[in-house]
This record gives structure tokens, C-alpha cells and sequence, in this order.
């Protein structure tokens, strides 16, 4: 499917990065890194323009993030009770929530382009939540800022070697995931074991 994606970007040029944008913020699976960053090869090479590339991506991730946040507000209980009917959906769903309890409206942010698999569901577990709109909105902005940016200059910066440095990336993506969690978890212990030695004391 990538492929076959990335072979429309010459023809339908930002149609098709909105398009496939917003979609894949909503949680259909389409490759919107490997589209932003086939658009930003399209950016060096002088054929499509660089601001208008850049306000189309952004434009198309928040409004799908916009979308994802109301079928939350409005259908939360019942999204959430079907995607926990499967066990990829629940681990999902849990490791959402997860994010949220920990870091709040930073989840948000972290999610659009560190975590990137758990932003549409965060969408709609926060939609779901008592996170208000604006806040959600602010945080989602940026993180969407620092995603288009990014990828639209690793595109550009990178142009001829797309799908290698998806590859990698995509590996390297789930290793600052892991080494995260580690981290976190660590920390955690950590804080555990101090708290129950000064109750010891």
C-alpha cells in the first residue's frame, strides 16, 4: 500500500498529503510519515511549494486530531468498549491511558510525533475525558508542528532514499519507545523504594 501511495504524490501532490493526513489522524492505516516525507523529496526538487506543503500537513493532522477528539466526547464509552473487544485494541487503549494519567495534556503532544501509534486512540480517550477542547487543541498544535516539521525536513533533507530511512526510522521509533518505558519504569522504582525506606525510618 505504500508504494502504491507514494506513486500518486507526483500526480496528486497536496490532495493527496491532506487526504491521506487526516485519514491516518483518525486512525485509518495509511503511511502519513512516508506520504510527508515523499512530499518533502517533491519540496527540494522545486515541485511543489514549501509553505503551502507544510500548512496542508498541519491542516490535515489537526483536523483529523479534531475529529478523533469528538467521536470521543461523543461516542467515548462505546469506541472504547469495541476497541477493548480485541487484544491489540485493549493494549491500546490501556497504554493511552496510561500516557494521559502520567503526563496529561503533554500526552497529547508526545503522542503526534514520539508515539505516533497511540495518537488517534489518545484522540479519543481524551475526547472522552474532562481534558477541555482548547487545551487539548494547544497541545495537539504543537506536537503536530514538531511532526510535519520534522518529517517534511528529513523528506527534503534525505530526498532519493525515502523508504530506507522509513525503515529506520520506524526501528528506531519503537527502540526511544522502549528505552523510555525503561527509563520511566526505572524511575518509578525508584521512587517506590525511596518513599517505603524514609516510612522504614
Amino acid at each position: 500500500m505504500s508504494a502504491a501511495i507514494l506513486a500518486l504524490v507526483p500526480e496528486y501532490g497536496l490532495w493527496l498529503l491532506f487526504g491521506v493526513g487526516l485519514l491516518a489522524a483518525i486512525g485509518v492505516p495509511l503511511p502519513s510519515t512516508l506520504t510527508l516525507m515523499a512530499v518533502g523529496t517533491f519540496v527540494a526538487t522545486g515541485d511543489l511549494n514549501p509553505v503551502a506543503s507544510f500548512l496542508t500537513a498541519l491542516a490535515a493532522a489537526v483536523a483529523g486530531d479534531q475529529i478523533g477528539y469528538y467521536i470521543g466526547y461523543w461516542f467515548g464509552n462505546s469506541i472504547e468498549t469495541l476497541l477493548s473487544r480485541r487484544p491489540s485494541g485493549a493494549a491500546q487503549l490501556a497504554r493511552s491511558k496510561q500516557l494521559i494519567r502520567r503526563w496529561g495534556g503533554a500526552s497529547v503532544f508526545l503522542s503526534r510525533w514520539l508515539v505516533a501509534p497511540v495518537g488517534p486512540t489518545i484522540n479519543i480517550v481524551t475526547g472522552a475525558s474532562d481534558m477541555r477542547w482548547l487545551r487539548f487543541s494547544i497541545w495537539d498544535l504543537a506536537g503536530e508542528t514538531v511532526w510535519v516539521t520534522i518529517y517534511l525536513g528529513l523528506g527534503y533533507a534525505f530526498r532519493g532514499n525515502i523508504k530506507a530511512l522509513a525503515d529506520l526510522l520506524g526501528n528506531a521509533s519503537w527502540t526511544i519507545i522502549a528505552i523510555g518505558a525503561t527509563v520511566l519504569l526505572g524511575y518509578q522504582v525508584f521512587k517506590t523504594a525511596r518513599a517505603a525506606q524514609t516510612r522504614g525510618s
